[in-house]
């Protein structure tokens, strides 16, 4: 941290002083990586004003509590959920495709990201996420609006090719606390199971994209597929043993070929040890990874999600659970709706068939109260579960109804079908 103290010079101080730019009446906007030594210095001032956060965790929750801040997330978290429901924060639905266009439209005054330290040529990475970050920036560098930073050595140092010079921040802090993150969980005994039904819909020299969750990134380390490659949401685990393993090495990519390709990195010693400095991954923008348009320039795509719930007409809901936002669209909207652009591609919905220890079914006859539609039944072609794969596209509502029937768990299989 010293070198970066040094690279920063009279910018460097404690968050404190990096907070000292705001002024009441001022809108902050965060990048993905929550800062949250920033925001929780601002929560200690007595400043008013407006905060757009991408994730609200620890300190998107002290700064919310003082409710001095008119607060926006744009992904529900067990931070933001509780000042939601005290009316001190809303969600913001933006799917990750779109976060330039929403930025570009904005007025705010600052903005707060967490960083890697510079790197010799001065140039600060994103580490384990970009996100919309480098749009988020871009407009910031453009407008003249103070870009203030917190830099976590503890990130790695990844490669974007959009790095953010060091003269280009206003005000750099330490960080101090750890990177807000998911807690890992344990393999799914179903990941076996649910992996060979994957199988079957996975090709060699398959490009593969992963979305949030634990199911499916355990699910795809067990593919056997040659000549994989790699443009995703989310560089888990899973996708990481691919490489290691052989089974991935990006060689017959229609775009970035050689290239792993990704917009969030998963805090895992495993990823970090695979991206860190590493020129044959790139942890790139949003606007980069998940356009639509550049996700239809793949060949042989194969976009693989999870889901809270899914109805028997195959409408997804991968965000609620009783009519509570718990999670945001990430990016399986963009992948979808990319995917379904060219006909070699195939939208694929991968979970267990229940939730809390076998008390739910995850497949419903109709989505709750409150329930929202992550991804409409125009946007999926199969759903598989460790009981089978169900083909949605180009069936009947009452051929799906059947075909997800069948790959329900047999407990809830009766009671489906008198609904």
């Amino acid at each position: 941290m010293n070198d970066a103290a040094r690279v920063f010079g009279a910018r460097w101080g404690e968050p404190v002083d990096a907070v000292g730019l705001l002024r009441d009446g001022m809108h902050v906007a965060a990048g993905l990586i929550e800062p949250t030594d920033l925001l929780t210095a601002l929560a200690k001032t007595s400043i008013h004003g407006a905060a757009t956060l991408a994730v609200c965790a620890l300190g998107g929750y002290v700064l919310g509590q003082t409710g001095r801040f008119r607060m926006r997330t744009a992904f529900a978290t067990p931070a933001s959920r509780p000042l939601s429901a005290a009316g001190l924060c809303e969600y913001l639905p933006l799917t990750f495709a779109r976060g330039g266009t929403f930025f570009r439209a904005e007025a705010f005054d600052t903005v707060f990201v967490r960083l890697a330290p510079p790197d010799e040529r001065g140039l600060c990475s994103y580490g384990w996420a970009a996100g919309y970050t480098p749009e988020l920036l871009d407009v910031a560098i453009a407008r003249g609006i103070p870009i203030v930073a917190e830099i976590d050595p503890a990130m790695p140092r990844t490669h974007s090719g959009r790095e953010v010079p060091e003269a280009a921040i206003a005000r750099a802090c330490p960080a101090t606390s750890p990177a807000a993150a998911d807690t890992p969980v344990p393999p799914s005994p179903h990941a076996p199971a649910i992996a060979r039904h994957l199988h079957e819909l996975v090709p060699d020299d398959a490009t593969l994209q992963v979305g949030i969750g634990s199911v499916p990134d355990h699910a795809v380390a067990l593919l056997e597929r040659r000549g994989l490659g790699i443009h995703t949401e989310v560089l888990g685990p899973g996708l990481v043993s691919l490489v290691s393993r052989g089974f991935a090495d990006n060689a017959n990519k229609s775009v970035d070929r050689g290239l792993t390709v990704a917009t969030i990195a998963s805090i895992d010693p495993s990823v970090f040890a695979f991206v860190n400095d590493n020129p044959a991954v790139q942890v790139r923008g949003a606007d980069d990874v998940l356009d639509p348009r550049k996700i239809a320039r793949h060949g042989s795509l194969r976009c693989i999600n999870s889901a809270i719930s899914v109805d028997l007409r195959g409408q997804i809901d991968a965000e609620t659970i009783r009519g509570e936002q718990v999670a945001g669209v990430g990016g399986q909207l963009d992948f979808f709706r990319g995917a379904g652009l060219v006909d070699d591609a195939l939208r694929i919905i991968a979970m267990e068939s229940t939730a809390s220890g076998g008390k739910h079914s995850r497949i419903v006859r109709t989505l709750g109260d409150g329930a929202v539609v992550t991804s409409t039944r125009y946007d999926v072609d199969y759903v598989v579960t460790e009981y089978g794969i169900a083909r949605l596209a180009g069936r009947t509502d009452e051929q799906r109804a059947r075909a997800l029937l069948e790959i329900a768990h047999p407990d809830y299989r009766d009671a489906l079908r008198r609904s």
